[in-house]
C-alpha cells in the first residue's frame, strides 16, 4: 500500500513536534520563582546592613526562564550571562559571559516578592537582599 505524500509529511511533523516537546522540560517551581527581575534592596555583612545609595539604586538581577541572565545597573550597565540552580543544595550559579566567571550564591530565602542570597565564596558572610520588581 502506497502512502500519500501529505500523510507522510503530517506524520513527520507530528514526530518532530513530539521530540521537541520532550526536549523542552518544564521549569521547576524553584526555577519559576527565580525567573523575574530583582531589584537590590540591601546588603548585610558582619551584622551591618547597607541600603543602596543613589549609584546602586538601579542595580538589578534579571533571571529569565530560558536561563539567560543580566545583572548590573539598568539599563546601560547590564552584564549578560547564564544561570542555573542546584535545587538539592539551594545553590544559584550565575555565569558571567564577558568575564568567563561563575558566581555561586546560596539561596537563603525565596518568596514571591523577596530573594535573599548569600555569597558562597566570601570569607565573611555576605547576604544580598532583593525585592521583586
Amino acid at each position: 500500500m502506497k502512502k500519500h505524500p501529505k500523510a507522510a509529511l503530517i506524520s513527520m511533523l507530528l514526530f518532530l513536534f513530539a521530540v521537541n516537546a520532550f526536549a523542552q522540560t518544564p521549569l521547576s517551581v524553584l526555577e519559576n520563582r527565580l525567573s523575574k527581575t530583582w531589584n537590590l534592596k540591601m546588603i548585610e555583612q558582619n551584622g551591618k546592613t547597607t541600603k543602596p545609595d543613589q549609584g546602586l539604586n538601579d542595580f538589578v538581577l534579571i533571571l529569565k526562564q530560558d536561563h539567560s541572565s543580566a545583572q548590573g545597573l539598568n539599563p546601560d550597565g547590564l552584564i549578560m550571562g547564564k544561570w542555573n540552580v542546584n535545587e538539592k543544595e539551594m545553590m544559584l550559579t550565575i555565569k558571567d559571559e564577558s568575564m568567563k566567571q561563575d558566581y555561586k550564591m546560596k539561596i537563603v530565602s525565596l518568596t514571591l516578592t523577596e530573594l535573599i542570597l548569600e555569597d558562597a565564596t566570601s570569607v565573611t558572610p555576605l547576604k544580598i537582599y532583593y525585592q521583586a520588581k
